[in-house]
């Protein structure tokens, strides 16, 4: 995983058929030179909150997260991650890492709705802070 903001949404806006507004951070996912996903970091209140959005394959395995977390959690308390209703493996591997489901955004995304999860540094067991 790397950081090129501009490869990250050239990844992440078709596949969500979104856009995203800077400022924001963005990560590739590369397995054996090919683009497989892309996690992007935005909303960023310092202090409080920001919002992860990942798309592709390893978008939300353990790693990429306790990775995102361990940059995240020195900056802000609260992760916020959205991903859609249908995605079963995003909800199932963020629970395991240990968010929890806030609720639904209706109409979130241009073809349905999200679901918000939060994981909250005084909850979080991925890193040693």
């Amino acid at each position: 995983m790397f950081q090129d903001t501009a490869r990250a949404r050239r990844i992440a806006e078709p596949a969500l058929n979104c856009t995203f507004s800077e400022p924001m951070i963005g990560l590739v996912i590369e397995r054996d030179g090919v683009d497989v996903g892309a996690v992007i970091l935005n909303g960023y209140t310092p202090g409080c909150n920001i919002d992860l959005t990942g798309v592709g394959r390893g978008a939300w395995t353990l790693f990429v997260v306790r990775d995102i977390a361990r940059y995240c959690f020195a900056r802000v308390k609260r992760v916020t991650a959205r991903t859609s209703v249908k995605n079963e493996a995003a909800i199932k591997s963020l629970s395991k890492l240990g968010f929890k489901q806030e609720g639904i955004m209706r109409e979130f995304f241009p073809d349905g709705d999200a679901v918000c999860m939060s994981l909250l540094r005084s909850e979080q067991k991925l890193i040693r802070l």
